[in-house]
């Protein structure tokens, strides 16, 4: 996969909140921020976009009952 450098230039205080930060997970700068990109692209992006709610459901032809779902889940009985 091709790769881009990207710079840029920080605050001197949000430097060091990302170096603390970083630190504190025993990672480089650059998978830090890498990290930070990743998750604040992926807020960015609408869920209609967002390729796990385009799957199509598969019948498996197993007939489920979701009424009862909490049965299973918590061993609750629903009265």
């Amino acid at each position: 996969m091709a790769r881009k450098v990207v710079q840029t230039e920080l605050e001197e205080d949000e430097y060091l909140l990302l170096k603390k930060a970083v630190e504190k997970k025993s990672m480089s700068l650059k998978s830090g921020l890498r990290e930070a990109v990743h998750q604040w692209v992926t807020t960015q992006i609408p869920l209609s976009e967002d390729p796990l709610f385009k799957v199509e459901p598969v019948k498996t032809g197993v007939k489920t009952d979701s009424s009862r779902l909490d049965d299973a889940l918590y061993k609750e009985k629903q009265g």
